[in-house]
């Protein structure tokens, strides 16, 4: 069997109970925002654009708006019924704010924002298009009004969203593209509009949340980051001043750190080691010759020898080679 192709927002949005009616008359053709625009150039039995009717009341719809207590958004092109099921923006350009029946028409008074002024005065809309709940086939609340740019049929009412398919939903492939069994009732599939209406966030808090979520996390794998090498650090300098290894080996560990499963291998190593000579205890004393560093080799050799032979009578010999590099930063450090 073959699963029917997902239904579009608009759809969605009339499977719902909401319908989208384009009125008969056009918008000023000067670009004035004229204070008052008609919702439906006549009430009673009107006919939408897939061919149904409804049954229009100017009372039970004001009587509707005076209860709510609410301004009606005025967007474009349903923006307010279809772009906010799938979480866009549905900026209003104006807000209507008084219903009144006029010469057999329902009218709408907007308080125009700058932006729907200057929709109206680049004359890129031309047409009105109310949007409204339904039962029993009547209207029973207005949703919101948007503005088109043109009507599906010369001569006929200027419908909302021209095009597209003309066959009517059924509760079939709406329960379908909700993810529901195909003999899902109205009452479940509105349930589950309503359930991904209210769990959905804006795409302006999700981004600005995961932004702050990477950098935070930044900011955590930075701390890390040089917590380790402090540690790393740490322990390869323990060991040297320590005497545990030689600075020739230096890098070979701090290479077997560079995993956490090395560095916990190396801590462990280094724990058990001994150092690999005695200290020779000459660190904090001063140089023969009155603390003057050799001025060349002859005399830096003697300066070793010198530091070899007062370690051999101290009980500590060391060899050549540790007393030149001790009479070396003894050089250094005059």
């Amino acid at each position: 069997m073959t699963t029917p192709a997902p239904r579009s927002p608009l759809e969605l949005a009339e499977a719902a109970g909401l319908v989208l009616f384009s009125g008969l008359s056009a918008l000023p053709a000067d670009g004035s925002a004229p204070d008052w625009i008609t919702l439906f150039p006549k009430t009673g039995r009107v006919q939408t654009r897939d061919g149904r009717t409804f049954e229009v009341s100017a009372a039970t719809l004001m009587a509707a708006f005076r209860e709510d207590g609410l301004d009606l958004p005025v967007d474009v092109n349903h923006a307010t019924d279809t772009a906010a099921l799938l979480g866009g923006r549905a900026d209003a350009i104006g807000w209507g704010t008084a219903l009144r029946e006029h010469d057999g028409a329902l009218q709408i008074k907007v308080d125009w924002l700058e932006e729907g002024r200057a929709l109206l005065a680049a004359r890129k809309y031309r047409y009105t298009s109310p949007s409204f709940f339904q039962a029993n086939g009547s209207a029973v609340r207005l949703k919101a009004v948007a503005l088109v740019t043109s009507p599906a049929l010369g001569g006929q009412p200027a419908l909302a969203h021209a095009g597209g398919s003309q066959e009517p939903s059924t509760m079939k492939t709406i329960a379908t593209a909700l993810g529901l069994a195909e003999g899902a009732s109205e009452a479940e599939c509105l349930s589950t509009l309503a359930a991904l209406k209210a769990g959905s966030v804006p795409k302006a808090v999700h981004d600005e949340t995961l932004a702050q979520l990477q950098a935070r996390t930044g900011e955590l794998d930075g701390i890390k980051k040089a917590a380790r090498e402090a540690r790393v650090t740490g322990l390869i300098e323990g060991a040297l001043k320590a005497r545990k290894i030689v600075p020739a080996v230096r890098d070979h560990y701090v290479a077997l750190c560079a995993t956490d499963a090395g560095l916990d291998t190396v801590e462990k190593l280094f724990a058990g080691m001994t150092p690999a000579m005695p200290g020779s205890g000459l660190d904090g004393r001063a140089l023969p010759q009155g603390g003057e560093a050799p001025a060349d080799p002859v005399l830096l050799a003697a300066a070793a020898q010198a530091i070899q032979d007062e370690a051999k009578a101290a009980g500590r010999p060391i060899g050549f080679g540790e007393a030149m590099t001790l009479a070396t930063r003894k050089a250094a450090a005059a």
